[in-house]
């Protein structure tokens, strides 16, 4: 059995590449998706032995020990610095970099190495952050080389012409120029794949230079950013077949990832998404009652989206309909239907004879792949302007959302919101306040003391109840039993899990002038 499970695929053999003396796997066998976390005493099927959820040993971890693994891969990105600060309108410079208070990430692995990853940075030549979340399937590759692309593409098709030109002038004239400031990821690219990824760029950008110039669109940008960049992915595997990096290209190529990635600029929020991620906007809800409200801001892109599949059906000839969409997947291998990579969906059969059979062997053709391509990498992009009531962005993989709502995501970060302020100094919003409103703020304080976060990071928050939330509220063990799972069985029971919450500054958005 394979060590590393994806529920992506179904009854797909390894495909093996054969480059040189080397044989790279870049893919398993594996079986049906695995269903929702459920009870302790639930039983799985694996293969075909029924194997119950409590058969296993369980280490018993002590809170200590949970926390420390649950803390492992967190992120914290403060943007603006001013928390709560009282802004007036005289005082917004610049206006667009204030809308974000700060970002909080973290992801908790099952496959390993973990297939998600995310992506936050700052444009530096405009005025807007990104924010991505890709989840990888098929292998770790697609997912990580797409997260540290896709940002640059974004952020060249967001140029003004005149700014673009000269950012490729100094660039031909041998001093690059960075696009984006990448927060919290230090890895870089190989220099082989480094000047073949440059270049195709470069050429992104050539290319956007010599279109006719026409009106601006965000979800143009945003569309043109997504597709442009992987049809590069397809154009360096093939242009590449006698290259020292075919190996890392292929396996790139081969693999896959969704994607979702959100630019906020100002009060100006563009969410582009292609997959089965998904971000949440999380409101308040104003007058009696409050509470929190959940608005989805994306679609999932597969079987359970009827829309989704009506188009995927009308894109091929009516004699495929038994094909194209069978045990609910793409030609009955794939769940995402949309996603950057896995050319196997894409590229014509000549071409798949070329490249995989060549490397792979005759039985990694997929069968029934008549008139391709079946999978595209097209975002579907959506706009929302922020209002002081909405609090945070919620943007995570389906890990989360395999174990929880949305509207039990939102309200857990509201509480949470409430409970952190138990943990920092009591900040009065401005010098003339009356006594009224000094014992309203800490009689709030009070009521937040019973939900009193354990973590400092809402996206820790959120993979603690995700895992060892019940009805009777956290269940310690529980959660100690998902985080001990044996490797080999892990991934039937939790998916990875990458989460971003991105908080907003309410004071900002309170004043933020209309014409921004």
């Amino acid at each position: 059995m394979a060590k590393v499970f994806s529920r992506l695929y179904q009854n797909v053999k390894p495909l093996s590449l054969c480059l040189g003396n080397k044989k790279i796997l870049l893919g398993e066998t594996i079986g049906a998706r695995p269903e929702r976390l459920g009870s302790p005493t639930t039983t799985r099927r694996l293969g075909t032995t029924s194997v119950p959820h409590n058969s296993f040993p369980r280490p018993k971890l002590s809170p200590q020990e949970v926390t420390q693994i649950l803390r492992q891969n967190e992120g914290v990105v403060q943007v603006s610095g001013v928390g709560d600060q009282e802004w007036v309108s005289g005082e917004i410079v610049p206006a667009a970099t204030y809308s974000i208070d700060s970002i909080d990430s973290n992801q908790l692995a099952s496959n390993s190495p973990t297939e998600d990853k995310l992506a936050s940075a700052r444009c530096l030549h405009t005025t807007g952050y990104l924010f991505g979340v890709f989840d990888g399937h098929g292998g770790p590759e697609c997912s990580q080389v797409v997260a540290k692309r896709l940002f640059d593409y974004v952020a060249a098709s967001l140029l003004p012409r005149a700014e673009l030109r000269r950012v490729v002038s100094e660039w031909k004239a041998g001093c690059p120029v960075p696009l984006t400031m990448v927060y919290n990821d230090p890895s870089q690219f190989v220099s082989e794949l480094q000047e073949i990824y440059e270049a195709s760029l470069m050429r992104y950008c050539d290319n956007l230079l010599n279109s006719i110039t026409q009106d601006f669109s965000m979800e143009e940008a945003l569309i043109g950013a997504f597709l442009q960049l992987d049809s590069d992915l397809s154009r360096e595997v093939l242009e590449n077949q006698h290259s020292s990096v075919l190996e890392p290209l292929l396996r790139v190529a081969v693999s896959g990832s969704v994607a979702c990635v959100a630019h906020v600029d100002g009060p100006h929020l563009h969410i582009a998404n292609a997959g089965d991620c998904g971000a949440v906007l999380g409101i308040q809800r104003q007058g009696a009652g409050g509470g929190w409200q959940a608005l989805r801001l994306t679609n999932d892109h597969s079987w359970e989206n009827s829309s989704e599949v009506d188009r995927v059906l009308s894109e091929h000839p009516p004699s495929e309909a038994d094909y194209v969409v069978r045990n609910q997947r793409l030609l009955g291998m794939l769940m995402p239907f949309r996603a950057f990579g896995d050319f196997r969906f894409k590229w014509d059969r000549d071409t798949q004879v070329n490249v995989i059979q060549r490397y792979a062997g005759p039985n990694n053709i997929i069968p029934h792949c008549l008139t391709p391509p079946y999978l595209t990498a097209l975002p579907e992009v959506s706009y929302h302007r922020l209002r002081p009531y909405d609090k945070f962005l919620l943007m995570a993989s389906d890990g989360l959302w395999e174990c929880m709502s949305a509207l039990n995501s939102v309200t857990l970060i509201g509480e949470y919101m409430s409970g952190r302020q138990t943990l920092q100094p009591v900040r009065f919003p401005r010098q003339a306040i009356t006594l009224r409103e000094i014992a309203h703020l800490l009689e709030q304080r009070q009521k937040g003391l019973c939900l009193k976060p354990v973590d400092t990071n809402a996206s820790t928050h959120l993979i603690r109840h995700a895992l060892g939330g019940s009805d009777a509220g956290l269940d310690h063990a529980r959660l100690s039993h998902s985080l001990t799972l044996p490797p080999e069985v892990r991934r039937y029971f939790r998916d990875d899990i990458s989460i971003h919450v991105i908080f907003f500054d309410s004071n900002f958005l309170r004043v933020c002038p209309v014409e921004i």
